[in-house]
């Protein structure tokens, strides 16, 4: 009588080695007006945003296709837009883990951007720690902060000379994540 729900993915903001038994999502709640101007909540985004802290619920991991570079000295370019951001978070975290560790990292540069950045910089005091401990550069985007908007694919362009020598010349070792 009832459907089943839809199967919904979640990416995983967190860094299994930093954070030891611990999973985190960064889930955003959706919401939007019906034509009849009652506001509607997302099933699922509603649910984990008020699930109470220490209450358990079903899930299950899926393999990932993003994987972290074997070579933890290769420049890491990431690019995300809201809830985009969470792999990258947690790849950050893996190189802020490694470099406690005694490896050598690479530079990492983040292109993450949204509308307002006061409502859409998740881990806003992460991100800003971490650029100022040189884990990684952030380039961020706000497109109504300001008169002029200001796109991800701008900031990008700033970068183009550091990112074709990372990525463009022959012997080029890094990579760029989407």
């Amino acid at each position: 009588l009832i459907p089943t729900i839809k199967q919904r993915v979640y990416s995983i903001c967190s860094s299994s080695d930093y954070r030891p038994g611990k999973c985190q999502l960064l889930v955003v709640r959706e919401d939007w007006q019906a034509k009849g101007g009652e506001t509607k909540y997302g099933l699922c985004s509603s649910f984990l945003t008020f699930i109470r802290s220490g209450a358990f619920c079903v899930a299950h991991s899926t393999h990932s296709v993003m994987q972290m570079p074997e070579d933890k000295s290769a420049h890491i370019f990431m690019a995300g837009l809201g809830t985009g951001l969470a792999p990258f978070r947690a790849y950050i975290e893996q190189r802020k883990f490694e470099k406690a560790k005694g490896h050598k990292v690479g530079p990492m540069t983040l292109f993450f951007g949204g509308r307002y950045s006061k409502a859409e910089y998740y881990y806003r005091d992460e991100f800003e720690a971490f650029e100022a401990e040189g884990l990684v550069k952030c380039c961020n985007a706000w497109s109504r902060d300001q008169k002029q908007k200001i796109y991800v694919q701008h900031k990008i362009m700033e970068e183009a000379d550091s990112i074709w020598n990372e990525l463009g010349r022959e012997g080029s070792t890094g990579y760029f994540f989407l």
